[in-house]
């Protein structure tokens, strides 16, 4: 019986009327290594079927005026039920299938013909059940895999959301940027700009003239031209930002080192400086045509 090894913690009830089959079904199946209990009514055994779970139904027909036929919806769909009866013929097996029977045995049948019945059930009760249980798995994998797509679309609409408001952030402290600079600017015009004035018109500051002429030159040119850029402003020092100013409006090194007081070389050195703080690497880009696009 190496068929049933697999098999051997299976359940079979035995649902008969006579005691003697009852007793001799019982007695050959427990001797395939499997569990076997029997019940002489019908009551008695939808009670058992539902107390504990059982595999294989041995079903008669007729139990005490009641047609078995009729019982075998009552078990349920996890049980495969084995019509028995010694009153077989086409219509009631046709009838017996069609309401959920496994197979059909007549009475008397050899134990062998049993065995291959119910080996066959119960492999066949097997492949359902692995089956459903594939089934099941599969079902919950796409209720998971759904409730992910779900995490994911909620998470990827809250990162939309961020992402939309960072750039609204992002633009409102630009802007409020440039309104500081523009205010900036507004002041050194406003205030510093007239201060100079005063103080070029003040004769005793005459010999001065030429570099609060150079001031109000470079504060004009922080306030209206290049340095709008505050990139630009922000990399160059004071010095730098002075002849930046001076090159941009076309004022050669030599009139510049005599503006500032200082010698050619050292110009040169802080134009050199200047191109490397802006980046410019192209020895042949024009330093004055960069200030102007930046103004």
């Amino acid at each position: 019986m190496d068929a049933l090894e697999a098999f051997k913690n299976s359940r079979v009830m035995v649902v008969d009327d006579d005691q003697l089959v009852c007793e001799t079904l019982t007695e050959v199946i427990q001797s395939w290594g499997l569990h076997a209990q029997a019940f002489p009514n019908a009551e008695a055994a939808l009670e058992g079927a539902r107390r504990e779970r059982c595999d294989i139904i041995l079903l008669d027909i007729f139990i005490l005026d009641v047609c078995g036929l009729d019982l075998i919806s009552q078990f349920g769909g996890d049980s495969k039920i084995i019509i028995i009866t010694g009153y077989a013929d086409k219509e009631i097996a046709i009838r017996a299938l069609k309401l959920g029977a496994f197979d059909l045995l007549e009475k008397p049948f050899q134990n062998e013909l049993l065995y291959h019945s119910v080996v066959r059930a119960l492999k066949a009760l097997e492949n359902e059940r692995k089956s459903k249980r594939l089934i099941d798995d599969l079902k919950k994998s796409r209720e998971d895999l759904l409730a992910q797509q779900q995490r994911l679309e909620t998470l990827n609409t809250q990162l939309l959301d961020t992402n939309r408001a960072l750039s609204v952030f992002a633009q409102n402290i630009e802007r409020e940027r440039e309104e500081v600079e523009k205010r900036i600017a507004m002041k050194l015009r406003n205030l510093v700009i007239p201060m100079v004035v005063k103080l070029k018109n003040d004769p005793g500051l005459h010999n001065h003239s030429v570099q609060l002429e150079m001031l109000t030159k470079q504060i004009e040119d922080l306030t209206t031209g290049f340095a709008v850029d505050s990139r630009v402003a922000m990399a160059l020092s004071f010095t730098e930002l002075q002849i930046a100013s001076l090159i941009k409006n076309g004022v050669t090194t030599d009139e510049i080192a005599r503006q500032l007081n200082i010698a050619e070389s050292t110009v040169r050195t802080h134009r050199k400086n200047i191109r490397r703080k802006l980046k410019i690497n192209n020895a042949q880009f024009s330093l004055r045509n960069y200030l102007n696009v930046k103004s």
